[in-house]
């Protein structure tokens, strides 16, 4: 488990004090996988950095496991750092030494005798779908193949938690969709609490079960994924299922229809939308299954007219309507990380 309480890191320089992370407080359960998100600048790398303590947060607690990383004195810190297993987005293996002597070698260090650390490596391998390619070095490995030997390194000390760096930024889709099937493999097979920090939403939408928005050093949204994508209007939920803005002229009002399969069946929005007659037409629309539940959003180009009904129509119906680049609808006792309502069924 991974336990942080008003975490704070602020950097001294000439001109000021910068607060790059601003009052973090944030759970993340065991055998959890948990996405952190966030523009350039957000503070993403500061996190990672103070997650394993190669800097020292200038308050509140890092907790693995109900440990206080942040309160040990080095020593001590050091042996608890072996229950963090660390993927990061360059993988720097040793060039000189094979896939297995790379996954090896950190045990080694730490005084496993060679043979056993060797068989070690031979089963992590084996895990990230690697057993053959145990003699290979890394320039006879495609770049997702590295990547894999960096996560059966990760796992050799058999950490508690395991944390990724942008692990998939440097590879093609194709590429991160095997890398992240691994992660969920390892997550699934080793019980692992796994926290993953990205700018990438399809690696949240393939991989995460929970996700955080982190902007200007602050978490301003965070709960499970069916949760948020429910949250319409929302910056995640606009991000996880994202949906192209089309010009319009001025004759014609753009309207964006969310909804999720707690609520509706894909049937029951297309015959409401065919109801409103021609005035209304679908110009883009985009459906994802999330965590077993099917989510979507349409947007459509009503005329200037029809703007009012056609709101008013739809929203009276249950749907959540909202015209783009409007501040998100409020709703009767919504709060930015959770949205009330019915547990939702399964995707229809």
């Amino acid at each position: 488990m991974i336990e942080l309480e008003d975490l704070r890191k602020e950097f001294r320089t000439k001109s000021g004090s910068v607060m790059a992370l601003d009052g973090i407080t944030l759970t993340v359960p065991d055998a959890a996988v948990h996405g952190i998100v966030g523009p350039s600048g957000a503070g993403k790398s500061t996190l990672i950095r103070c997650l394993t303590l190669l800097e020292r947060p200038t308050s509140g607690a890092v907790k693995i496991d109900g440990e206080n990383l942040a309160a040990l004195p080095e020593k001590q810190l050091r042996r608890q750092r072996h229950r963090i297993g660390m993927v990061f987005q360059h993988v720097n293996l040793f060039d000189s030494r094979t896939a297995g002597a790379n996954v090896a070698y950190p045990l080694t260090v730490s005084g496993m005798p060679k043979a056993k650390a060797r068989a070690r490596a031979l089963e992590l391998l084996e895990l990230v779908g690697l057993a053959d390619r145990a003699e290979s070095y890394p320039a006879q490995l495609s770049g997702g193949q590295q990547q894999r030997v960096g996560i059966a390194r990760a796992l050799a000390g058999e950490p508690s938690v395991l944390l990724c760096d942008e692990p998939s930024s440097a590879l093609d889709w194709a590429t991160t969709r095997q890398v992240l099937e691994v992660i969920k493999k390892v997550n699934q097979a080793l019980g692992l609490t796994v926290l993953i920090i990205t700018h990438e939403m399809a690696v949240v939408r393939q991989v995460c079960d929970s996700v955080s928005l982190l902007a200007r050093g602050r978490i301003t949204q965070s709960g499970p994924i069916r949760q948020v994508v429910t949250d319409y209007g929302s910056a995640l939920s606009r991000e996880l299922i994202p949906l192209a803005v089309t010009p319009v002229g001025q004759a014609r009002a753009q309207l964006e229809v969310s909804f999720s399969s707690a609520d509706f069946s894909i049937r029951e929005v297309l015959k409401l939308l065919a109801d409103l007659g021609g005035d209304t037409a679908i110009e883009a629309g985009t459906l994802e299954t999330l965590a077993g539940l099917r989510v979507g959003r349409f947007q459509l180009v009503v005329a200037a007219e029809a703007r009012e009904h056609v709101i008013g129509h739809l929203r009276a119906a249950g749907l959540h309507v909202a015209e783009p680049g409007a501040e998100p609808e409020a709703r009767p006792g919504a709060r930015p990380e959770a949205r009330p309502g019915a547990e939702p069924e399964a995707a229809k």
